[in-house]
């Protein structure tokens, strides 16, 4: 199978220091359980990949890590802190940023302006700065908006930031809106579908993309069905099924697991 992404050296996650941890997790909505005794660990500086069919609770889980929702037994730990002690928006002061499945890109404001709203989280001020805007808060300003040109560049959006989005395809839109959970420079990013509704050349984008997060260390959480893209991308897979998880390990792994290829796969890759 060829890869999506980069040739980059195969990576093991052995040993590598530990980022976040999923205990136990179960999850109920009123009804039938959609997470049950979910537990697995992520590693720094790789790429993980969560997939499973329709209905198998990965939106669920990433929705717990990124306190949406709390589990209803269970915990996730991040750097070791528990998340429940956590609400959404303390969470990019542990690094952390995420895409969703629906695009969150605000139409009357420029590409420019989308990208500046990822760097909110953490900065300080009030009226007096807002008013007399010192010179410390004209320098952040300035160098905020050269790291906001430089991820869209680095993304490749090659039209001047003060693009509408209205003016851009859906693939740019994915590429903006990933160029936006990047202001913060986050440790931990979590795509949710990154790649659905792109075609195959914008498919083959992404995935450069995400090795290329990997290359900076950047620990990527990827909720994915195109398996094109999990397998070229991926140090490590979790696959869930009827909220358990059946299997983990490489991509090479996983593909060969029969109780993957039974739910999920089909065939093996």
């Amino acid at each position: 199978m060829s890869s999506p992404g980069p040739n980059l050296p195969a990576k093991t996650t052995a040993g590598a220091a530990e980022i976040v941890r999923v205990e136990a997790v179960s999850k109920d909505f009123g009804g039938p359980k959609v997470l049950e005794e979910v537990t697995f660990s992520l590693t720094r500086g790789h790429v993980h990949s969560l997939i499973g069919p329709n209905g198998a609770g990965k939106t669920t889980l990433l929705n717990i890590v990124s306190c949406l929702y709390r589990p209803s037994s269970g915990r996730v730990l991040i750097d070791g802190r528990d998340l429940a002690t956590l609400a959404p928006h303390e969470l990019a002061v542990l690094g952390v940023a995420r895409t969703f499945q629906n695009l969150k890109i605000c139409r009357n404001m420029t590409m420019l302006e989308n990208v500046l709203l990822g760097a909110h989280v953490g900065l300080q001020g009030g009226l007096w700065v807002g008013i007399f805007r010192p010179a410390s808060v004209v320098r952040r300003d300035s160098e905020l908006g050269e790291r906001a040109r430089r991820l869209i560049a680095m993304v490749g959006l090659d039209v001047t930031p003060e693009t509408m989005p209205d003016a851009l395809s859906y693939g740019a839109l994915k590429r903006l809106e990933l160029a936006r959970a990047l202001m913060n420079e986050p440790a931990l990013l979590l795509l949710d579908e990154p790649a659905a509704g792109l075609n195959p050349s914008e498919k083959l984008e992404m995935g450069r993309l995400i090795g290329r997060l990997a290359e900076q260390r950047i620990t990527v959480v990827l909720i994915e069905h195109d398996m094109k893209l999990v397998m070229g991308v991926s140090d490590h897979v979790v696959v869930l099924n009827y909220g358990r998880r059946i299997a983990e390990g490489t991509p090479h792994a996983v593909a060969r697991d029969p109780d993957v290829i039974a739910a999920y796969l089909g065939t093996r890759l």
